[in-house]
């Protein structure tokens, strides 16, 4: 199974929790999908996205992360999605996120410079996912690169969450929107007449 495929099944589950959160919460915004409505945000003026909660430094980071993630192959990656916006209007919501995220990427540059000598952004794609590789796969994880690990999962389901419920996600899925599905009832044969 490739990397993109598995991340459709564990994202499924993630982007159907939000969308619920959502609607529970009462949001006026149930016409757009929530990656959506982070572009529009962006896009409604000719500047660039101005992040609602991250600093450009931590914008960055995230953004990278997002790309490394979810990156552009022959279909869009989370960039394209606008993922990193959906990632700084979600953070902006959650004070428990803020803290995970903001905590995270100055663990990530730390780490990095101590391993590198320089921050994560300006790292060799080889040595990004070096780090990234460390701390999703490693089975025994130093106290250090625990807190990484937690950071990682929060960034990659949030990058799941904005891919997928993207125009982008939705047709990766095969999601054909709200159609009708006809049932033709039981199709075995009646057992015993």
């Amino acid at each position: 199974m490739k990397r993109r495929e598995a991340l459709k099944f564990i994202s499924i589950g993630g982007a159907a929790a939000t969308f619920s959160k959502a609607q529970d919460a009462g949001h006026a915004s149930h016409t757009q999908d929530p990656a959506q409505a982070a572009r529009s945000a962006g896009a409604a003026s000719s500047d660039p996205y101005r992040p609602k909660y991250f600093s450009q430094h931590e914008y960055a980071v995230i953004s990278r992360l997002a790309d490394l993630i979810i990156p552009r192959d022959t279909t869009p990656g989370a960039l394209d999605a606008g993922v990193p916006e959906y990632i700084d209007l979600q953070t902006s919501e959650m004070p428990a996120v803020q803290i995970l995220l903001s905590g995270g990427v100055q663990w990530l540059d730390h780490y990095c410079g101590e391993q590198f000598g320089k921050g994560f952004v300006d790292c060799s794609e080889v040595h990004q996912k070096q780090v990234l590789d460390q701390v999703a796969t490693l089975k025994d994880l130093s106290r250090n690169l625990q807190a990484g690990r937690r950071f990682f999962v929060q960034v990659r389901e949030l990058t799941c969450d904005g891919f997928y419920s993207s125009k982008f996600g939705f047709r990766e899925l095969g999601y054909k929107g709200n159609t009708a599905v006809i049932w033709k009832g039981c199709t075995h044969p009646e057992h015993g007449a």
